[in-house]
C-alpha cells in the first residue's frame, strides 16, 4: 500500500470521528482481517486489545465477505449494523477493505449510518477521480449521467 492511500484512510477515519461525538473508534480492516488505519475519540475506553481485537476485525471483514456471496440475490450490502447493550457497530465495504465504526449506543444507528454512508460515498469519488486521467474521469462522469 502506498504513502497516498494511507494519508487518504487516514482522512476518511477522521472525517467520520468528526461525524458525531458518540462514535468512539473507526478502523479501516484490509480483506486479511488486520487493521491498516485506526483512530479513536479522545474519550473512548480501549476495552479489546490484543488478540481479541484480531479476531473481532476477522469476524467483521468475514461479514461481509460472506454477504458478499448473496450480492447477485440481494444486491450489494450497504453496510452491516450490530447492536449491543453498550456499544453499536457498523461495518461498511470500501474498495477491498472494511470500514469498522463503533459508537455508543445512545444514537440513533439508521440516521448515523446513513452519515457514514454519505462519507464514505465522497471517500469513494474522490478515489476514483484521483486513480484516472481528467479525460477518463470525464468520461465516467458522462456515463454516471446517463445512468
Amino acid at each position: 500500500m502506498n504513502d497516498t492511500e494511507v494519508t487518504a484512510f487516514d482522512k476518511l477515519c477522521s472525517s467520520i470521528l468528526d461525524i458525531n461525538t458518540n462514535i468512539q473508534s473507526v478502523s479501516i480492516i484490509n480483506k486479511h482481517g488486520k487493521a491498516i488505519e485506526r483512530k479513536t475519540s479522545d474519550d473512548a475506553d480501549p476495552q479489546v486489545t490484543g488478540q481479541k481485537i484480531d479476531m473481532f476485525f476477522m469476524q467483521c471483514v468475514l461479514t461481509i465477505s460472506m454477504g458478499r456471496d448473496f450480492d447477485e440475490e440481494f444486491g450489494e450490502i450497504g453496510y452491516v449494523h450490530i447492536d449491543r447493550k453498550n456499544l453499536s457497530m457498523f461495518s461498511f465495504p470500501v474498495l477491498d477493505h472494511v470500514v469498522l465504526v463503533t459508537s455508543k449506543a445512545a444514537i440513533s444507528p439508521i440516521s448515523l449510518a446513513k452519515k457514514i454512508s454519505s462519507t464514505i460515498n465522497r471517500f469513494k469519488k474522490s478515489q476514483h477521480m484521483d486513480t484516472h486521467s481528467p479525460e477518463e474521469s470525464s468520461d465516467s462522469q458522462k456515463i454516471i449521467q446517463l445512468a
